[in-house]
């Protein structure tokens, strides 16, 4: 229980903290538009420059610096959403491996959606759960060596996941196409899989990887817009290459340092509401794996309550009028949802796993074990105490 009469005093601090950080934001930030400015004229030669630092730089780690396709500057304004058009959404959630249970399962559960706007066409709201149990389903991520087993990990269940999502939205989008009607594909958080480089385990890594780019290859191969819609974004890419413009120093940044702004605090003063930024190629390293058709871009847009970032592959940019199809449909469908996209809300209400439902599938799973006469591990002392408070 917190003992709130002793945060009082503490909490007066943080407030004093909070102003003082809120000043040293605003003096940042103004640096920051004033070199986003200044940089923009010669934004080529600026990205020739930071191509070069990062080919004599090798294998060192450098801050990720985004590379505009235009002037970075730019404020681009949304037209119209062509009618009719359908958006295509996925998302998942999953049951992770349980220490607790025996034997080892996982459940992914993805939902699909799909909105016919100007048409007459029912919409399409499915969840398919695919429960996950035998060794043979990891095999073919070949974790290397002959008696190599692949431990079922959360981050190989997130990453089956992403790629199940991903090819869920491939194949709904193929289902639902429509001759000479726009259509986008819209993902939930980030194609960049940048996530994998922590598992320790390079050839499971890159593995996944080339496992995701085969499904962001079938979209290319039949010519179908897809792009990534991330909330609220934490990245760094386009200060990044502010702070290289103005000549930081990387490893003793200045008091005025513009480190600790986001790119999302630099457009939300730049962008006008419904407006979108310059594209940025994202320079995050394990897109050296994805190739230069794959390799993601992204652009800022402005709603009217916060800075989204949406991604979107480089061969998709390369389309006459596709990127101004993605603003419109992606600003159209934040409108409808209240300021996210309706149709990933769609699909994340059917997807998400509750904590209720979780007890009852491990309860479910375990009478059927029971009734079949087999022994299953379901806990532990301490799980059960938890589940059975007496106080």
């Amino acid at each position: 229980m917190l003992d709130f009469h002793h945060l009082v005093g503490q909490l007066h601090d943080f407030q004093a903290y909070r102003r003082a950080e809120d000043e040293r934001h605003a003096a940042r930030l103004a640096r920051a538009l004033d070199a986003l400015v200044r940089c923009s004229p010669g934004w080529e030669t600026l990205c020739a420059d930071v191509q070069a630092e990062a080919e004599q730089a090798g294998s060192r780690s450098k801050p990720l610096r985004g590379l505009p396709y235009s002037a970075p500057d730019g404020c681009h304004p949304c037209g119209e959403r062509p009618t009719p058009v359908t958006v295509v959404a996925t998302d998942g959630s999953q049951i992770y491996p349980d220490r607790h249970v025996e034997p080892a399962c996982y459940l992914l559960n993805i939902a699909r959606v799909a909105l016919h706007y100007g048409t007459e066409e029912p919409v399409v709201l499915v969840a398919e759960p695919d429960l996950r149990f035998r060794q043979r389903d990891l095999d073919d991520l070949d974790p290397g060596g002959e008696d190599a087993r692949l431990d079922v990990t959360a981050e190989v269940v997130s990453a089956l996941r992403d790629e199940l999502e991903l090819r869920w939205l491939f194949e709904t989008a193929y289902e639902e196409r429509r001759p000479a009607r726009p259509l986008v594909a819209m993902a939930d958080g980030t194609l960049i899989r940048w996530m994998l480089r922590g598992m320790k385990h390079r050839a499971l890594e890159d593995r996944l990887v080339d496992r995701y780019l085969a499904q962001l290859e079938r979209f290319r191969e039949e010519g179908i817009p897809v792009c990534s819609y991330v909330s609220r974004p934490a990245n760094t890419e386009v200060v990044n290459l502010l702070r290289f413009y103005l000549g930081e120093d990387d490893e003793r940044p200045e008091e005025d340092s513009l480190r600790g702004l986001l790119d999302r605090h630099v457009f939300e003063r730049v962008l006008a509401p419904g407006q979108r930024s310059a594209v940025f190629a994202s320079g995050s390293k394990i897109l050296e794996r994805y190739g230069p058709e794959h390799h993601i871009g992204y652009f800022y847009v402005r709603l009217p309550h916060e800075v989204a970032r949406v991604e979107l592959p480089h061969w998709v940019t390369e389309q006459p009028g596709v990127v101004d199809l993605v603003h419109a449909v992606v600003l159209d469908q934040c409108e409808k949802g209240g300021g996210y996209p309706i149709a990933l809300t769609e699909a994340h209400e059917r997807a998400v796993v509750r904590a209720q439902e979780k007890e009852i599938f491990y309860r479910i799973l375990e009478r059927q074990m029971r009734g079949a006469g087999l022994a299953v591990g379901m806990g532990s002392g301490k799980t059960f105490s938890k589940r059975a408070p007496r106080v």
